[in-house]
Protein backbone atom coordinates (compact mmCIF):
# COMPACT_ATOMS: atom_id res chain seq x y z
CA UNK A 1 0.00 0.00 0.00
CA UNK A 2 1.44 3.74 -1.08
CA UNK A 3 0.16 6.08 1.77
CA UNK A 4 -0.78 9.48 0.53
CA UNK A 5 -0.07 12.60 2.77
CA UNK A 6 -3.67 14.11 4.59
CA UNK A 7 -3.17 17.28 2.59
CA UNK A 8 -2.38 17.69 -1.10
CA UNK A 9 0.04 21.06 -0.96
CA UNK A 10 0.46 21.37 -5.11
CA UNK A 11 -0.76 24.24 -7.01
CA UNK A 12 -4.44 23.87 -7.38
CA UNK A 13 -4.89 23.84 -11.26
CA UNK A 14 -7.64 25.93 -13.51
CA UNK A 15 -10.64 24.24 -13.93
CA UNK A 16 -10.45 22.61 -17.76
CA UNK A 17 -12.21 25.63 -20.45
CA UNK A 18 -16.05 25.65 -20.80
CA UNK A 19 -16.56 24.43 -16.96
CA UNK A 20 -17.87 27.66 -15.95
CA UNK A 21 -18.56 26.87 -12.13
CA UNK A 22 -20.32 28.90 -9.65
CA UNK A 23 -18.64 30.10 -6.57
CA UNK A 24 -19.34 27.09 -4.36
CA UNK A 25 -18.35 25.12 -7.32
CA UNK A 26 -15.03 26.53 -7.53
CA UNK A 27 -14.52 26.10 -3.57
CA UNK A 28 -15.31 22.53 -4.19
CA UNK A 29 -12.82 22.11 -6.95
CA UNK A 30 -9.98 23.90 -4.71
CA UNK A 31 -11.25 21.17 -1.86
CA UNK A 32 -11.01 18.07 -3.79
CA UNK A 33 -7.10 19.52 -4.83
CA UNK A 34 -6.51 19.77 -1.77
CA UNK A 35 -7.02 16.67 -0.70
CA UNK A 36 -5.35 13.48 -0.07
CA UNK A 37 -6.43 12.01 -3.61
CA UNK A 38 -5.34 14.77 -5.42
CA UNK A 39 -1.85 13.24 -5.60
CA UNK A 40 -3.18 10.39 -7.13
CA UNK A 41 -4.75 13.08 -10.23
CA UNK A 42 -2.60 13.91 -13.83
CA UNK A 43 -3.87 16.56 -15.78
CA UNK A 44 -5.96 13.87 -17.98
CA UNK A 45 -8.06 13.57 -14.52
CA UNK A 46 -9.21 17.46 -14.87
CA UNK A 47 -12.52 16.65 -16.74
CA UNK A 48 -13.50 14.00 -14.79
CA UNK A 49 -13.18 16.06 -11.65
CA UNK A 50 -14.79 18.85 -13.31
CA UNK A 51 -17.95 16.68 -14.37
CA UNK A 52 -17.86 15.60 -10.62
CA UNK A 53 -18.26 18.71 -9.41
CA UNK A 54 -21.00 19.60 -11.87
CA UNK A 55 -22.97 16.29 -11.04
CA UNK A 56 -22.34 16.71 -7.23
CA UNK A 57 -23.80 20.42 -7.83
CA UNK A 58 -26.87 19.09 -9.62
CA UNK A 59 -27.72 16.53 -7.05
CA UNK A 60 -27.31 19.17 -3.97
CA UNK A 61 -29.43 21.38 -5.79
CA UNK A 62 -31.94 19.35 -6.63
CA UNK A 63 -31.74 18.67 -10.45
CA UNK A 64 -30.05 15.52 -9.83
CA UNK A 65 -31.59 12.00 -10.82
CA UNK A 66 -30.57 8.46 -10.32
CA UNK A 67 -28.27 8.71 -13.22
CA UNK A 68 -26.45 11.40 -11.82
CA UNK A 69 -25.92 9.52 -8.79
CA UNK A 70 -24.78 6.79 -10.96
CA UNK A 71 -22.15 8.53 -12.52
CA UNK A 72 -20.74 10.32 -9.68
CA UNK A 73 -20.51 6.84 -7.50
CA UNK A 74 -18.74 5.88 -11.03
CA UNK A 75 -16.43 8.65 -11.07
CA UNK A 76 -15.68 8.69 -7.24
CA UNK A 77 -14.32 5.19 -7.88
CA UNK A 78 -12.16 6.41 -10.88
CA UNK A 79 -10.58 8.90 -8.62
CA UNK A 80 -10.24 7.29 -5.63
CA UNK A 81 -12.59 9.46 -3.48
CA UNK A 82 -13.71 6.43 -1.45
CA UNK A 83 -12.10 4.27 0.91
CA UNK A 84 -12.63 1.14 -1.05
CA UNK A 85 -11.97 2.83 -4.40
CA UNK A 86 -8.78 3.52 -2.84
CA UNK A 87 -8.39 -0.01 -1.22
CA UNK A 88 -8.57 -1.37 -4.95
CA UNK A 89 -5.77 1.56 -6.09
CA UNK A 90 -3.76 0.11 -3.49
CA UNK A 91 -3.20 3.58 -1.42
CA UNK A 92 -3.74 4.73 2.07
CA UNK A 93 -4.51 8.41 3.41
CA UNK A 94 -2.82 9.36 6.79
CA UNK A 95 -3.40 6.96 9.19
CA UNK A 96 -6.25 5.46 7.37
CA UNK A 97 -6.12 1.18 8.23
CA UNK A 98 -4.54 -0.40 5.12
CA UNK A 99 -6.66 -2.62 3.09
CA UNK A 100 -10.21 -1.37 4.32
Amino acid sequence: MTRLPIICDLPVPPAPPGANFSDDQQRRWEELFSSAVAWLWSESELGLVAAYVHLEAALFNGSGTAATIREIKSLADSLGLSPASRARMGVTIGDEPDGK
